[in-house]
């Protein structure tokens, strides 16, 4: 008897639970954020300091390039007249010149990433806060981000508040 009256008092919470969700309506948007950056003033100073950046650091990559090349023909152009002693320290320098050049460039684009990074997170921030501003004051569930693409299906019934962000952004 008891457990007869646990089921039956289950099932009617479960009942109720259920009937209070249906009554709970959804309302989806989507936002493109790279549509958002890309559309942006702030991005496009970011991209210009991470142009002139880029380029000193290609600069300086190159300089080091056309060294180890002048060294490496240097080498070359020697390398039958050399004694065998001076032929391997020769050939240990061009070796430690290009493991510095390869070095160079793998931290070189490890920092250029990180600054690109640095320069956009206040950038992506602000559009982030746009967002839920949006969100809380037109009663949003959720907003789907499609620039990332993992979405795959949006429905007719899914706003877009980009325009909605853009005006918070762009006053």
């Amino acid at each position: 008897m008891k457990k007869i009256l646990v089921i039956l008092i289950c099932s009617g919470l479960v009942t109720l639970s259920s009937a209070a969700f249906a009554q709970t309506t959804l309302k989806i948007g989507h936002v493109d954020i790279n549509l958002i950056l890309n559309s942006l003033p702030q991005r496009d100073s970011a991209a210009l300091i991470m142009e002139k950046e880029t380029k000193a650091v290609q600069t300086q990559f190159e300089e080091m390039t056309v060294e180890y090349n002048k060294h490496f023909d240097d080498y070359e152009k020697s390398a039958s007249t050399l004694s065998a002693v001076v032929k391997k320290a020769k050939e240990t320098e061009l070796l430690d010149k290009q493991k510095r050049l390869e070095q160079f460039q793998q931290d070189a684009t490890a920092k250029l990433d990180k600054r690109n990074a640095d320069l956009l997170k206040p950038i992506i921030d602000k559009i982030l806060k746009a967002v839920d501003k949006v969100a809380a004051d037109n009663g949003f569930t959720y907003i789907l981000d499609v620039s990332k693409g993992s979405v795959v299906f949006t429905s007719k019934d899914s706003q877009n508040i980009n325009p909605l962000v853009l005006k918070i952004l762009k006053p």
